[in-house]
């Protein structure tokens, strides 16, 4: 466990140590009140927020049909912490696996700050004519059996995707739902040459965010905000009183012949604060707003005649209907319309009376009798035709009358003084001689509209007489002085508020200064080994601003030979890849990140040979604690690994026709212990010593590894401290130590070791066990057949990784 890790799990937590500063400040209790308010009020609310599950880690990733993988690609990962080195050249499909991992999560690509993360260019493998799909399986801690994140693609767009979670005994849900957002962004288990790219070229305020975010500030930047959100409304509501007071000023000035203005001024301009006792008198002393003569006044003001221009087309279009009928008369179709007249009265005499055949005019017998009837109707018919153009000329009277009559409006409120013109003019409604209708609808209308304008302009007068303008100004007087009770009233909160909002900021300051030295200690840690024969050190790293601060930046200070220097001034781009190593890998591997593994893309660019070395060193220290896999074609980080004795499992990506990508396992610490032992019992004139003491020492490394591995699993499922476990590791007598995690789970427990060994897997395995411990002593073991030896030890090894095999 790293000195961070430790820190952080036996420190006070954040609200422990904030609630004793704040008991012990000298701050007023209202400040204290508010500030704990805040401070309540920044926690999370666990009853709607989806909770996280345990550390995590990689078990296995399949991959079909995205970017270099074609059909259906594998790679099985031990779930533990350890280093897993996933080589091969380029082209080979290795970064497309290790993009998989990061899409899988995120849904997003490794991009730059502009470009859009959701889309993907050539994401699709064109060799692959199924769907693509993304399928990680994890061992989550305390859980028994493993999960499954899987995404899938609804379109051939990238940003179609959708991902699930199914966690063994609570079903599937959503990716969404499984907790992981907010550990995504500040803890991101992902680091490819993008992201180290961005840590050093990104915008200063990014790389500041980049930091910041696991500080676990969470809770006094929550308060801060929340105070701050009400001493900016405060703030705002007595600027925008002082704002306005020079306008209503200014206003009342014009009006210093009225007293009641004069008076104002005198309220609004009193020493320390507004008089605003005088301010509520003058307002109360405005005339009543249904005042009958002001009220009659407005309406005069707003009242409007009838039309002209509207009503003279009315009567135009009414005369000349008029004339188009008197025209008519006397005239052919006006005769036609006459004698259908009658012919239709006689016809309707004819249909009352049947029988009657005398004329009822002329009195002539037989002369009213089948034949006339329909003579008749058929003229009545002709003559109707040829009447028409005196009929057309009648609809047109009526209709233009009605129209005339349309216009005649009554409005909701009629001024008195209006009230004999504007009876003229709805008098006309009443009105059915056309003729009449056109001559007193013109008259009414114009001498209503002059009357109106009259009115109006009388009415505008009186109303400016009438200190309409006070009025308006009053208006305004009160509004301001509403807004200036509340600002006298909030004065006193308001300097609360500034005085908890300064409070924080010193304590937030000195906090994140705190948490800031640890994560710079790390830091420097890690660049130390990585800078190897570097002459530049890194002499600081902090945070200027705030995460609310317009300009905020990660500043990063170095020396060269002893002399300061700017650290992104005067390092090479080997030295600049592993400084964002550096402040990358604490980042990812705090103690509060769920995240067991870190999947590192291509993190040996630009590395010298010795950076090459410090780099497997780093590595090798994280992941005691972390499972972490890295990507890459460069031989030299597993050569490395290979030359500091250092254990690592390794790779081998291979990529064939069709995007077919193959991936083997070319060696673990158990594989490789035993195959050296093996090429040992294979080698014929080796010293003695070889056989008593290497050889068994080999084996003795397979079966700890073995038993180490077992003992992972145990406590992961229990979901028991890793710093125990730890203790077992790092402990005298290493060997007895995990081999009773291994089968117990209790360290404690070592002396038990032999007879549990005994009866799981008989009694011939803790002879192997003996004489594999027999060859660190002086004397060694004797081993008669060592190719039966190291075949009996693998054998053991294989029924010792898996805890849930006995034999």
């Amino acid at each position: 466990m790293t000195g961070t890790e430790q820190h952080q799990q036996t420190e006070l937590s954040l609200a422990e140590t904030v609630a004793t500063r704040l008991a012990e400040s000298a701050l007023t209790e209202p400040v204290k009140i508010l500030l704990g308010e805040a401070l309540d009020g920044g926690t999370v609310d666990t009853a709607t927020s989806s909770p996280s599950p345990g550390r995590a880690y990689l078990d296995s990733l399949t991959v079909n049909g995205f970017r270099g993988i074609g059909p259906r690609a594998r790679l099985g990962l031990s779930p533990r912490p350890g280093v897993n080195l996933v080589v091969g050249r380029n082209g080979s499909g290795k970064s497309s696996l290790a993009e998989a991992v990061e899409v899988a999560f995120t849904g997003t690509r490794a991009h730059r700050p502009g470009q859009d993360a959701t889309r993907g260019g050539h994401w699709s493998n064109l060799h692959d004519g199924n769907d693509p799909t993304i399928e990680v399986r994890l061992a989550i801690e305390g859980d028994t059996g493993r999960s499954t994140l899987t995404r899938t693609w609804a379109t051939g767009e990238f940003g179609s995707s959708t991902a699930t979670f199914k966690r063994p005994g609570r079903g599937t849900v959503p990716l969404a739902e499984a907790g992981w957002d907010t550990a995504l962004a500040d803890h991101r288990p992902f680091l490819s040459y993008t992201d180290l790219d961005l840590m050093l070229n990104g915008k200063p305020s990014e790389r500041y965010d980049a930091i910041a975010t696991i500080l676990g500030m969470e809770l006094l930047s929550t308060a801060t905000h929340r105070l701050s959100v009400r001493e900016k409304a405060l703030a705002a509501a007595a600027k925008e009183m002082k704002d306005a007071l020079p306008a209503l000023k200014s206003a009342l000035y014009e009006l210093e012949d009225d007293d009641r203005a004069v008076q104002a001024l005198v309220a609004v301009d009193t020493s320390g604060a507004p008089d605003l006792d005088a301010l509520d008198q003058l307002v109360a002393g405005l005339p009543p707003a249904d005042d009958s003569r002001l009220a009659e006044l407005r309406v005069e003001a707003d009242v409007h005649g009838p039309d002209l221009a509207e009503v003279g087309q009315a009567v135009q279009r009414l005369r000349t209907a008029l004339a188009d009928v008197e025209d008519l008369r006397g005239t052919d179709a006006e005769n036609a319309r006459l004698r259908a007249d009658l012919l239709e009265r006689a016809l309707s005499h004819a249909d009352r009376h049947p029988d009657d055949d005398v004329c009822p005019t002329c009195g002539t017998e037989r002369v009213l009798g089948r034949e006339w009837y329909d003579r008749a109707s058929r003229q009545v018919a002709e003559l109707r035709r040829e009447a028409k153009a005196a009929d057309d000329a009648r609809t047109a009277v009526r209709t233009g009358a009605r129209n005339l009559q349309n216009l005649v409006e009554l409005p909701t409120r009629i001024p008195g003084s209006l009230a004999d013109p504007w009876k003229a003019w709805t008098d006309c409604r009443q009105i059915t001689d056309p003729v009449e209708l056109a001559r007193s609808a013109e008259e009414a209308a114009t001498v209503l509209a002059d009357a109106c304008d009259t009115v109006r302009r009388h009415a505008l007068r009186e109303l400016e007489e009438r200190d309409e303008r006070w009025c308006a100004l009053v208006t305004r007087l009160a509004a301001w002085a509403d807004r200036a009770r509340e600002v006298e009233r909030d004065k006193p909160l308001l300097g609360h508020l500034r005085k908890a909002l300064s409070w924080l900021k010193t304590l937030s300051t000195e906090l994140r200064e705190q948490r800031m030295e640890r994560f710079t200690g790390a830091t420097q840690g890690i660049w130390e080994r990585l800078r190897q024969e570097s002459n530049v050190d890194l002499t600081a790293v902090s945070l200027k601003g705030s995460e609310k601060a317009n300009v905020r930046k990660l500043v990063m200070a170095a020396s060269v030979d002893g002399q300061d220097a700017p650290a992104l001034d005067v390092m090479s781009q080997g030295e600049l890849h592993s400084l964002a190593l550096s402040l990358f890998l604490p980042r990812a591997t705090t103690a509060d990140s769920p995240f067991g593994f870190l999947v590192i893309d291509d993190p040996v660019q630009s590395m010298d040979p010795t950076k090459v070395h410090g780099l497997a060193q780093v590595l090798h220290e994280l992941g005691r604690h972390r499972q972490i896999v890295v990507f890459t074609h460069d031989t030299r980080l597993q050569k490395a690994f290979t030359d500091q004795e250092l254990p690592v499992t390794v790779f081998q990506v291979t990529r064939s026709e069709k995007s077919r990508v193959k991936i083997e396992r070319i060696g673990d610490p158990v594989a490789q212990a035993i195959a050296d032992a093996r090429a040992i019992a294979s080698t014929q004139g080796l010293a003695p010593k070889t056989y008593s003491h290497v050889l068994p020492g080999l084996c003795r490394i397979a079966l700890e590894n073995a038993f180490l591995e077992a003992a992972w699993i145990r406590h992961h499922r229990a979901g028991g401290s890793e710093h125990n476990l730890q203790d077992a590791i790092d402990g005298a007598e290493r060997f007895r130590k995990v081999a009773a995690f291994a089968l117990f789970g209790d360290v404690r427990r070592e002396h038990d070791v032999e007879s549990e060994v005994r009866r799981l897997y008989g009694d011939q395995a803790y002879s192997l066990i003996r004489r594999c411990q027999q060859g660190a002593h002086p004397d060694g073991a004797t081993i008669h057949d060592p190719h039966r030896f190291v075949s009996d030890v693998e054998d053991l090894a294989k029924k010792v990784r898996k805890p849930e095999v006995s034999a």
